[in-house]
């Protein structure tokens, strides 16, 4: 039982540090944008390309602010400023004890980490009767300084062997047909835990990639140019498959839906829409999505096409990206393959295995259609709300570009066949307390309506739906 519970808790905290390290990430493409638009031969405007440097400079302590605000229990603003300023004193100290080191980035992590992990601790001290007229979060800020600033000498003795190490695993390992494949299989089997950008910004921890974060030159340029050819055109292609499955079985096609999340897919490179329709309603598929995944990505490591990526290899990256690879146009033709790959495959599996969306047949389904989600953000919100058994039924909420992530007191109290009216892709429920909705680009409009209404009615909304609130929890 406590290595089951162990177990649960070590994946539960590094799933949130995937949804802290979403935000850091998520600045790449601007960076990237301002940087190309002010280059001589695109609109010839310094200031951009400087602007954009200057976000590529900045990264470690954007990712300290961010993992220590987006770690925190309610998103206490002066956690982030600490998370700041710990950056700051780590990496300071660090390049006065060892000169040379590549370490800004690991620094950033690091000061955000122990940022979030000592507030969070200290907060459960009992303080001294002189010492507790102090605001709340000072202890912790102070004791995450002291705990940073012991940091400094076993990360100056161990961080030059660690970074030999992670950069060899990425400039020879990664870069073999074989250590490609096995990255890209792990990348997307990582995406239902939402671990994917652990793993990413872990390898990214390499010289090369340090180098070319510091330059505003896309990362991980040896090993995920296969991503493009699934994320572009096999996604997209799978969104056929499904289409003409449903079409098939005489079920509401969808396809406007569908075509919205091909083209968020292709465009920007967002997959997680379409790969929450699969991921746990039908295993096998999201199995030959990983293993077409790692494919792409042996393929274009054994023919050479090198092209990294800032964000998420959509067609806006290939854009900003196109003229520091090599091969790159390789990945075009490469890509309308796995279309077809991907269109023929599913179709298949979805004949042997049907696609388990919550829907009925056609034929009951058109009197529903005159019932559609409202547009307005509140007024959806609201039907949200009715749907999770009302505001006095909700615990705790949290949201992930996609995702929306809740707890709830009771779960049969939700009605879970009204979602899909409201425009949910898919939902899954964890457990008895806990579901995890695909809303789309909508998740984070719901989210904040949501917050804004149980702020109107003094309910105490938690944003870690693992954990019920304290105060609700009695």
């Amino acid at each position: 039982m406590p290595v089951k519970n162990a177990k649960t808790i070590l994946t539960q905290s590094l799933q949130r540090l995937g949804y802290a390290l979403l935000l850091p990430v998520s600045i790449l493409p601007l960076a990237a944008l301002l940087y190309r638009l002010g280059q001589p031969e695109v609109l010839d405007l310094a200031v951009l390309s400087l602007a954009g440097q200057a976000l590529f400079g900045q990264m470690p302590l954007i990712y300290a602010v961010a993992i220590a605000f987006g770690l925190s229990r309610q998103g206490q603003g002066a956690q982030a400023l600490a998370g700041a300023v710990n950056f700051l004193l780590l990496s300071s100290a660090l390049t006065t004890l060892a000169p040379g080191l590549h370490a800004d980035m690991i620094c950033g992590l690091l000061a955000g980490l122990t940022t979030a992990l000592v507030c969070s601790w200290a907060r459960g001290l009992r303080l001294l009767a002189w010492l507790r007229p102090l605001q709340e979060d000072l202890p912790g800020m102070l004791l995450s300084t002291l705990v940073c600033l012991l940091l400094v000498i076993p990360l100056a003795l161990l961080w030059p062997l660690l970074e030999e190490g992670i950069s060899l695993l990425a400039s020879h390992l990664l870069t073999t047909p074989f250590g490609a494949f096995c990255y890209g299989v792990l990348n997307r089997l990582l995406v239902p835990l939402g671990l994917h950008q652990v793993l990413g910004s872990l390898v990214g921890l390499g010289e090369s990639n340090l180098q070319a974060l510091a330059s505003a030159q896309p990362l991980h340029e040896g090993y995920v140019a296969g991503l493009y050819p699934v994320i572009m055109f096999g996604l997209p292609g799978a969104c056929f498959a499904i289409w003409l499955h449903r079409k098939r079985m005489q079920r509401l096609p969808q396809g406007g839906l569908l075509l919205t999340l091909a083209l968020t897919s292709a465009l920007v490179g967002i997959t997680e829409p379409i790969e929450f329709l699969f991921a746990f309603t039908a295993p096998w598929l999201f199995l030959a999505h990983a293993l077409l995944t790692g494919l792409s990505l042996a393929i274009c490591s054994g023919l050479g096409i090198k092209l990294g990526s800032y964000f998420s290899a959509g067609l806006l990256d290939l854009v900003l990206s196109y003229s520091t690879g090599e091969h790159s146009f390789w990945l075009i033709p490469l890509g309308i393959l796995f279309f077809v790959a991907y269109a023929l495959l599913f179709s298949q599996l979805l004949e042997h295995a049907p696609l388990s969306l919550p829907s009925k047949p056609l034929a009951e389904e058109l009197p529903r259609l005159a019932t559609v989600a409202p547009t307005d953000p509140q007024m959806l919100a609201i039907q949200y709300l009715k749907v999770l058994g009302g505001m006095d039924n909700l615990q705790a909420m949290s949201v992930c570009l996609t995702r929306l992530s809740l707890r709830v007191r009771n779960m049969g109290l939700v009605d879970q066949g009204r979602l899909t009216a409201l425009g949910s892709l898919s939902w899954i429920v964890l457990n008895d307390h806990q579901l995890v909705l695909v809303l789309g680009p909508n998740a984070g409009l719901v989210e904040g309506q949501i917050r804004m209404l149980a702020e109107r009615q003094s309910v105490p909304l938690g944003i870690e739906p693992s954990k019920a609130p304290l105060s609700q929890s009695r």
